[in-house]
């Protein structure tokens, strides 16, 4: 099937599965995309958004492997793709629904959209700019040739499995200006060996859950909560991380982070030298 037309109606799980669709049109009758609708079309690398689209549900583009050119009409009063991106936003909250391998998100986005960019295989890096503050759930999860990716100062939450199953993510740092982290936000990230929690974040359960190779974490001032609940194992911070070898920690805060990790963690804790001061002049 080298392209086709959606109906005027476009249900949840339109095209879901149409593994030899390369392009699709839209036309101008249609005016809500629906949940999954393009679900797993591996072969589709190209669409364009009309005008008459006011609406568009969840995990449209979900396993578009091969996806890397997105348009949106410039008549569309609800939607755009700004700068070229190769992206879908939502023009009155600066959200991006929708992503693909190729997009280049501007830096007047203000938040990546829940399951925005979920299982496109095909990202290997991608730029977040200081104008986000949050990533929504589930936005990079499955997105396993994501290699790198730099959370910018500006941003403050991380959704729930936000980078779930990134496999190929090798190493993070999370910014002090963060202080909320989603459960299981890098559960499952096999290949991450580094990671850095820097800030004050409220609550850390299963961020890190089953990360094999992680080997060394820092920890920032005052994460205020770790789940260590022996009678909630599965909840557990640093479950199944048994490559564990180093959990760093500011200068005097080893005994605080004592209180907040399970014992048989106490003997990984490293505490970092004081930073200096500049001397006046």
């Amino acid at each position: 099937m080298a392209d086709d037309s959606v109906p005027s109606s476009n249900r949840s799980h339109a095209f879901s599965g149409c593994t030899g669709l390369t392009s699709i049109v839209i036309p101008d009758s249609v005016a809500k995309i629906g949940n999954y609708a393009f679900e797993g079309c591996t072969d589709l690398t190209s669409i364009v958004i009309p005008d008459s689209v006011k609406e568009i549900d969840g995990s449209t583009f979900e396993n578009c492997t091969d996806l890397a050119s997105i348009v949106v009409s410039e008549d569309n009063k609800v939607y755009d793709s700004r700068d070229n991106c190769n992206a879908i936003i939502e023009t009155e909250s600066n959200t991006l629904i929708a992503g693909c391998k190729n997009t280049v998100i501007p830096d007047s986005v203000t938040e990546i959209g829940e399951d925005a960019f979920r299982e496109s295989t095909g990202l290997t890096s991608i730029v977040i700019p200081n104008s986000v503050t949050k990533i929504g759930n589930s936005a990079f999860e499955g997105c396993t040739g994501l290699k790198s990716i730099v959370i910018p100062d500006s941003m403050t939450e991380i959704g729930s499995h936000a980078f779930r199953g990134c496999t190929d993510l090798k190493s993070i740092v999370i910014p002090d200006s963060v202080t909320e982290i989603g459960s299981g936000a890098f559960l499952m990230c096999t290949g991450l060996t580094n990671a850095s929690v820097l800030g004050p974040v409220r609550l850390m359960d299963i961020t890190f859950n089953n990360c094999t190779a992680l080997e060394c974490v820092t920890l920032g001032i005052g994460i205020k909560k770790l789940i260590v609940n022996d009678f909630d194992e599965e909840n557990c911070a640093f479950d199944d991380c048994t490559a564990l070898k180093t959990i760093n920690v500011p200068a005097k805060k080893a005994d605080y982070y004592k209180k907040r990790l399970p014992e048989e963690l106490h003997g990984l804790i490293v505490e970092l030298p004081a930073e200096k001061k500049a001397k006046k002049k």
